[in-house]
């Protein structure tokens, strides 16, 4: 299926199953973050934590206490997302094929 896309094409990906190794679901949450939603989801929560960022003092000088960033994008069973196929990620896509179900729109 990926040899049949075209470069700069919309796909739509879906989750088929659990993924269980920890590496695997790295990947595929990375793939996730290619999606232009999440991705504005992402940045939005980042401008937010780094509007309300508080500043404390440890030690004499100023110290950060930063918030957890936020899981905008979850490998779960089911989700899917839409992004624009580049071909330098058929490797990561190869890598997590038996997890996907990848169509063009």
């Amino acid at each position: 299926m990926l040899d049949s896309i075209k470069p700069g094409q919309t796909i739509r990906c879906t989750v088929l199953r659990t993924v269980k190794r920890e590496d695997d679901a790295q990947t595929v949450v990375r793939l996730m973050r290619q999606d232009p939603d999440i991705r504005r989801r992402l940045k939005k929560a980042q401008n937010y934590r780094m509007k309300n960022l508080v500043i404390r003092s440890r030690g004499k000088r100023p110290w950060a206490v930063r918030q957890k960033a936020t899981k905008a994008a979850i490998a779960s069973e089911g989700a899917s997302w839409t992004m624009t196929w580049i071909p330098q990620l058929a490797n990561e896509f190869k890598a997590v094929s038996k997890y996907l179900k990848v169509e063009s729109v």
